[in-house]
């Protein structure tokens, strides 16, 4: 009778767990690692976060969801998983018999916000001065010039969102991409406070112009100057947000 058996091999039996596939895998050229791919109700909560960024839905709108699962061309449950990430990210509301509207910030919500901002603008600026970090100024002198042109336009929207890219890139002076995710999540939110004041102009025009101070003084090297007038820009930007937001 034929022996059936496949003849051992040297050195023992090696199967894809064994040495020999593991010297095979060994052997593979480097290979870069493959992104994973968003899914539809990610890039559904994607694109709602930046309409909100971009102060496009302000606090209020109503979010019907089989209109948004129209324009979308995705599913109703799609919509739902969408919004359920959002909530958790405080951007929406869910109220009985009025479904999802965009989240109107409490005056606490505000103060917890502006407390966040302090504990990581001004330690950036803390590690900028004490040369443990390279701050990004080609990012801070686009959002100023962003912000002039849409300000020269009369786009005051527009202008709220250079100012939430200004500190941004400030903030990224920690070198930290967690808090580069996080503080993009802060500052989206905190975009809801600034849709709630009602005159954007006189609200974002003087600040346009203390981020281009801010800049001035980091590009010249005043660090302490610019921590000083960052700790001031911070106190007086709260107060018309808080105004605004209690005021409702």
């Amino acid at each position: 009778m034929n022996n059936l058996n496949p003849p051992a091999r040297a050195g023992g039996a090696a199967g894809p767990g064994g040495r020999a596939g593991a010297a095979g895998r060994a052997g593979l050229p480097a290979l870069p690692p493959l992104a994973p791919l968003p899914t539809a109700a990610e890039r559904a909560a994607d694109l709602i976060r930046d309409y909100i960024f971009q102060g496009r839905f302000l606090p209020g709108t109503p979010l019907p969801e089989s209109a948004l699962s129209q324009a979308l061309q995705v599913s109703r449950n799609t919509v739902r998983e969408a919004f359920r990430t959002l909530m958790n990210e405080h951007l929406l509301d869910y109220e009985a018999h009025k479904g999802v509207t965009v989240r109107w910030l409490s005056a606490a919500e505000i103060r917890e916000i502006f407390a966040l901002r302090r504990l990581f603008e001004l330690s950036a600026s803390d590690l900028i001065a004490s040369g443990t970090t390279t701050l990004d100024l080609g990012g801070l002198d686009r959002a100023v010039a962003d912000g002039r042109a849409a300000a020269a336009d009369g786009r005051w929207g527009d202008v709220g969102t250079a100012n939430l890219y200004f500190h941004s890139a400030l903030v990224g002076a920690h070198r930290n991409s967690r808090l580069d995710e996080f503080f993009r999540h802060l500052m989206t939110e905190l975009r809801l406070g600034f849709l709630a004041v009602p005159d954007p102009e006189s609200f974002h025009g003087p600040f346009l112009h203390r981020n281009a101070e801010i800049l001035d003084l980091l590009a010249a090297g005043e660090h302490q100057l610019a921590r000083s007038a960052l700790a001031r820009y911070l106190d007086d930007a709260e107060g018309p947000v808080m105004e605004a937001v209690t005021r409702r």
